[in-house]
């Protein structure tokens, strides 16, 4: 392979959405207090949220709906799953208030940093997010990531998302390259990896579940320094 560019997706990838939004949520529901029960439980209210959320995005990707839906009811459906109901109004203040304060996050998944410090004097680096620009872009930054890339192409700058054919396409077209030139690094199989593949792009899926590491699969980020 005549691997010049890697394209890597960033939330859940790079940086720890996960870690991030956990501490984002039990910020904001503290300071909420005072519209919830008493006996509010935030360990279960952010089990909720994982899958919910985790849930919504996938329709979102498989274009059963829309980002100003998923911003809509994303804390009413997990305050419902609590038996708490809330006002859209209400709902719509705790999204923003948490899509105002997740980009100032800077934790990263374990090993990113370095193993982009590795990567960026050997390859071109570029970020395909489904996120929009100046949101990833504070994350980076917040993250220390930010100057490892040199594009970040996102819903709003493209005017597409994964897993179509065209986000991709743009992306090549942006960087003057051709498909057989890039790697795709991500942890979701429909939009980073199917996506990917599907425009030609060679694919190395992230998922720290696996049991296996090889050229296609790493369970661990530090797995690129051996594969690139």
């Amino acid at each position: 392979m005549n691997t010049e560019h890697l394209f890597f997706d960033l939330d859940h990838t790079l940086w720890d959405f996960e870690r991030n939004s956990k501490i984002c949520l039990e910020a904001i529901m503290d300071k909420e207090k005072q519209m919830l029960p008493t006996d509010f439980d935030i360990e279960i209210f952010l089990q909720h949220f994982s899958v919910i959320n985790a849930g919504l995005w996938r329709e979102l990707d498989e274009n059963r709906i829309t980002h100003a839906y998923l911003r809509q009811v994303r804390f009413q459906r997990v305050l419902a799953a609590m038996n708490i109901e809330i006002s859209d109004e209400f709902s719509l203040n705790l999204n923003q208030h948490f899509l105002d304060t997740l980009p100032h996050q800077h934790h990263l998944m374990d090993d990113a940093f370095d193993v982009l410090e590795y990567l960026h004097p050997k390859y071109r680096l570029h970020i395909l997010s489904n996120g929009y620009l100046e949101i990833q872009r504070k994350k980076m930054h917040s993250g220390g990531i930010l100057h490892f890339f040199e594009n970040i192409f996102t819903i709003d700058n493209a005017g597409y998302k994964k897993p179509e054919k065209a986000f991709f396409e743009f992306a090549l077209n942006e960087i003057k390259t051709a498909p057989e030139n890039c790697i795709m690094i991500g942890d979701n199989l429909l939009t980073d990896i199917e996506g990917a593949q599907n425009a030609g792009i060679a694919t190395i899926y992230f998922n720290p579940e696996l049991e296996v590491t090889d050229a296609e699969n790493i369970n661990q980020l530090l797995a690129l320094k051996a594969i690139l």
